[in-house]
């Protein structure tokens, strides 16, 4: 892999990590988990050691102060191999007092404690590189005094959780997260996982390009050109490294950055179109709605709800913890 393509990818990584749970499991039970289509699920094992095991695969094992990222969407269950008693997360859930969800497998004894989280990462709205992920990813953060003080911090945070504890325990997880990509940039590479999609160097320029500007107009000759391929061989090597051809895998980048764009931007959708390279806002709203479901302005007027939400409920647990402070 060029030595410039990593620092360019990394800078471009956008990285949102949501604390929406911490897990309790009691030695002799596990807990099962499904995979979420839109987001990748991150463990950060606090304290005791057990197993993953992935639908259909063989079990992983993990320690403290170990991160486990299973693969997008599949099916899961973490906690000690052979266990007989098995809880789904849906059944496990309890909501405490300060908003923060807790999944509880046994009688809440911590034989091992995780912090759970949500991450979305893309780089420059486009690779969605972690959806190469065919194995569970556990590696073991215990060498980092960084990081072995951040997973303390956590665990005084899951113990006592007080305002603020959600909020504090993501931007832990944040920094985690980072630190494990750092290590992966500097240590592996293109031997990591994470990027076996670019472990052909012959395709780096053409990626390069598409982290640069996603909007522009590309075509499989300008990429091919950029990659000094003829056209047919970028094609070929292109569909067998990534399982898309150039131009799909073009504008399922373009659609991702319109989505970005759509939450976080008050551009109209016409101006979004364009600027992620569709003249036609038609032909963008269809192409859209068939990767997302819904045409641009129901999915922005369904981001826009969430965020209130969240608002009201964040709110809410405020003001809950303020009257609690103030009971005598």
């Amino acid at each position: 892999m060029s030595c410039d393509i990593l620092p360019r990818l990394f800078s471009t990584l956008s990285v949102q990590v949501h604390a929406f749970a911490f897990c309790e499991i009691q030695t002799g039970w596990q807990l099962a988990k499904n995979g979420m289509a839109d987001a990748i699920l991150v463990h950060y094992v606090l304290a005791g050691s057990g197993t993953i095991v992935v639908e259909g695969q063989e079990p992983l094992r993990f320690g403290p102060n170990c991160m486990v990222i299973p693969p997008r969407g599949m099916r899961h269950s973490i906690g000690f191999a052979g266990a007989a008693r098995t809880v789904t997360a849906e059944d496990a859930r309890r909501v405490l007092p300060d908003g923060l969800i807790a999944l509880t497998a046994g009688d809440g004894r911590r034989d091992i404690l995780l912090a759970c989280g949500s991450i979305a990462a893309r780089y420059a709205g486009a690779l969605g590189l972690f959806d190469r992920l065919h194995n569970a990813l556990i590696e073991d953060l215990s060498g980092s005094d960084r990081l072995r003080h951040a997973f303390a911090f956590m665990i005084e945070e899951l113990v006592n959780p007080s305002l603020g504890t959600q909020e504090v325990t993501s931007a832990l997880m944040k920094q985690c997260l980072t630190i494990l990509l750092r290590i992966h940039l500097k240590e592996k590479g293109a031997e990591s996982p994470i990027f076996e999609a670019l472990r052909d160097p012959r395709l780096v320029p053409a990626i390069a390009a598409v982290l640069d500007a996603p909007g522009a107009q590309h075509t499989v000759d300008s990429l091919a050109a950029l990659c000094g391929m003829s056209r047919s061989g970028f094609a070929e090597r292109f569909s067998a490294t990534f399982g898309e051809g150039p131009i799909e895998y073009l504008q399922r980048a373009r659609l991702q950055l319109a989505a970005k764009l759509l939450t976080s931007s008050p551009m109209p959708v016409k101006v979004i179109s364009e600027s992620v390279g569709y003249a036609s806002r038609s032909y963008f709203s269809h192409a859209f709605k068939t990767a997302y479901g819904c045409d641009p302005s129901a999915y922005r007027a369904q981001a826009t709800s969430l965020v209130r939400s969240l608002e009201q409920q964040s709110d809410l647990g405020i003001d809950g913890a303020r009257r609690k402070s103030e009971r005598p």
